[in-house]
């Protein structure tokens, strides 16, 4: 499977929608993270298989929660450069790299 690599602000959105889930009620936190894990492996294993938001970043949903992943899919390693709202901020990730 091809290496998957994340920004450190898709990381940062990460932790902060986990703790906003999380606070909201216990334990939703966690099940955001079990689908962002779950989703990972599915571009892992299918880096084409999403489609394409722009350019060549693509975007898988999250099952169960209004996020996408926003990545490129590269020959030597996924680049996750977003972890964004569905509705929030459209395109906010469009300039990075």
């Amino acid at each position: 499977m091809t290496p998957l690599r994340l920004l450190s602000e898709a990381e940062d959105e990460l932790r902060a929608a986990a703790r906003f889930y999380e606070a909201e009620q216990e334990g939703l936190g966690r099940a955001l993270l079990q689908e962002v894990r779950r989703a990972f492996r599915f571009i892992r294993e299918y880096p084409l298989a999403s489609k394409i938001e722009r350019g060549e970043v693509r975007a898988r949903p999250v099952a169960r929660f209004p996020y996408r992943i926003y990545y490129r899919a590269r020959s030597d390693e996924i680049l996750v450069i977003a972890i964004g709202h569905r509705r929030r901020r459209p395109g906010y990730w469009r300039g990075r790299k």
